[in-house]
């Protein structure tokens, strides 16, 4: 089957992530900024916990982040990391996300790259694409919200529309930049916010 696109310029995108921004509450406005420093700040705690470099532990928490909610992914994190550095068995964790995902994390964990390694071997666009949001570069992760509200349409996750090709993305991406540049925030920034107007706008759980 052909999958469907929704036909839609650069510009329209801009205009679509602006106006969304352009309703934020001064809470939601808040929340949104303070996101990805929290969990920065999370990740960084592991870090002293476990005496690893901080970019270890959030490629970790990349690795485990499919369909895995937040708060879980910060815990398997911080057990798979435990359980690495006293010698015991990949098995002996279980974690909210695929086995591969474990497996991908553990290697991580077990080559201990540098910090471009590490974003190699994550390998997966919106997983690398998290990373580097935690670590605060310059960069926004695409997901279905994101790509909705780029649109300004509601399309369900579970719909083939919100399944996104490497061209979409980096079309989605550019459009981000540049509202965030508009705006004068951080792209992954200005992402979380205008999720959070989202979320709030449809009642999304």
């Amino acid at each position: 089957m052909t999958k469907i696109y929704t036909q839609i310029s650069h510009d329209d995108m801009v205009e679509n992530i602006v106006s969304r921004y352009e309703t934020a509450t001064q809470t939601q406005i808040d929340t949104g900024m303070a996101w990805y420093q929290n969990a920065q700040d999370q990740a960084q705690a592991i870090a002293i916990k476990h005496d690893i470099p901080v970019y270890i532990v959030v490629a970790v928490i990349a690795a485990l982040s499919p369909n895995n909610k937040w708060a879980r992914n910060v815990i398997n994190a911080d057990q798979l990391i435990g359980a690495f550095i006293r010698g015991d068995g990949i098995d002996t964790v279980k974690v909210s996300t695929y086995h591969k995902m474990k497996q991908k994390a553990w290697s991580i964990l077990a080559n201990t790259p540098d910090y471009d390694t590490a974003k190699t071997m994550l390998n997966g666009q919106k997983i690398t694409s998290f990373f580097m949001d935690i670590m605060g570069e310059f960069n926004v992760t695409i997901d279905g919200h994101a790509r909705n509200i780029a649109y300004n349409e509601r399309v369900g996750l579970t719909d083939d529309r919100t399944n996104i090709g490497v061209r979409e993305y980096r079309a989605l991406q550019a459009a981000y930049y540049d509202a965030a540049d508009q705006v004068g925030i951080m792209p992954y920034q200005l992402q979380a916010i205008t999720w959070g107007v989202w979320r709030d706008l449809h009642g999304i759980v």
